[in-house]
């Protein structure tokens, strides 16, 4: 937070964060008529340059109880208290909710800047969130300002450009847009800070002639201020260039999209084919070859019978065994022993 303060004479007294006077919250006074210093509103508590800033965490405002002393030393009373709020400008709208006033600079893209080149258009735009529908909004009061006080006047207290061969205002539903044709800069910087008051009208802003002179508009039903900071290079620099880079960004955004969803096809493809692969290996490692030893062999016998069974067999007809034949001193027949009944059975009896 910068703070800056003007007296209608010479200022030798103290100003100081209240019930902090250390160096880091303090400042004197040196016989001018403004004294100015900054206070560090996201220091932590305890820390040396910690002041006592209180912090509203619903509406993300910051307070400091300030203490402007006539006597460095002495406490009068003559001496005054304020306190100073940096916080989000806004207003209550229709539906009683907290509508924000936000002030961008954007590029001939639209898109919101930080870093702007030396003498090209840009649009400095104030909208407001939530809008009801109800309420417009009016650009007033406008100025560039730097760290070192040197300011620049944009729009009047009307809302009329200051100079109209490089200004041009533009109002809609729920936001104004203040056109620059060519950005400027100061000489011994290049942080551009811009300002405004934004006029709340019950429904739509009246416009306002600005080509002759006039009181200000009577439609407003309040105020608020808001502002925003830039920094403006000089287009040859590498920086502007690396942003435009940056700010294109990846067009048209369905390629993105499709990207995005192949790689995670990708991915689940990738752990299905991880789950497969780690199932057939247990499968295969779990399997185990049983092998008959080939020294085992059983005599084949079909027509061998059981007890009360003709034909019945110890063994399937699909299982094959080795047939077990007997010489009679011959190297072309063998004997072969029938079931009862065959028709076998006759010749191989004549036989023996």
């Amino acid at each position: 937070m910068s703070i800056r303060i003007n007296f209608s004479q010479p200022f030798n007294g103290v100003t100081h964060a209240r019930d902090y006077r250390k160096p880091a919250c303090m400042t004197l006074g040196n016989g001018t008529n403004s004294v100015s210093f900054d206070i560090n509103l996201m220091a932590a508590v305890g820390s040396p340059d910690y002041c006592g800033v209180f912090w509203n965490n619903r509406t993300d405002e910051r307070s400091l109880p300030l203490a402007v002393r006539v006597h460095r030393t002495l406490e009068l009373a003559d001496d005054k208290f304020y306190v100073i709020t940096c916080g989000k400008a806004g207003f209550r709208n229709a539906r009683n909710e907290t509508s924000l006033v936000s002030l961008r600079m954007l590029n001939s893209n639209g898109r919101k800047v930080l870093n702007a080149a030396f003498n090209m258009p840009y649009t400095l735009r104030a909208e407001i969130s939530k809008s009801d529908g109800t309420h417009g909004i009016r650009m007033k009061n406008c100025f560039a300002f730097n760290m070192r006080n040197n300011t620049a006047d944009l729009l009047d207290k009307r809302g009329c450009p200051t100079k109209e061969q490089s200004l041009t205002v533009k109002m809609e539903n729920g936001a104004v847009e203040l056109g620059i044709a060519a950005m400027f800069r100061f000489a011994d910087s290049s942080q551009v800070n811009f300002q405004c008051d934004i006029g709340i009208c019950k429904g739509s802003c009246q416009p306002v002639d600005c080509t002759s002179d006039g009181a200000e508009p009577k439609d407003e039903e309040g105020s608020v201020t808001t502002s925003t900071g830039i920094f403006v290079l000089d287009p040859n620099d590498s920086a502007v260039a690396a942003l435009a880079c940056s700010e294109s960004g990846i067009r048209p955004l369905w390629l993105l999209y499709l990207a995005i969803a192949l790689g995670v096809m990708f991915l689940v493809m990738l752990l299905i084919n991880c789950f497969l692969c780690t199932a057939m290996t247990c499968s295969c490692a779990r399997t185990d070859v049983i092998e008959k030893d080939p020294s085992v062999v059983e005599d084949y016998d079909p027509y061998r019978s059981w007890h009360g069974s003709q034909y019945g067999s110890r063994y399937p007809s699909s299982t094959i065994h080795s047939a077990r034949s007997v010489s009679d001193n011959s190297d072309h027949y063998a004997i072969v022993q029938s079931r009862p009944g065959s028709r076998h059975s006759g010749m191989h009896r004549n036989r023996h």
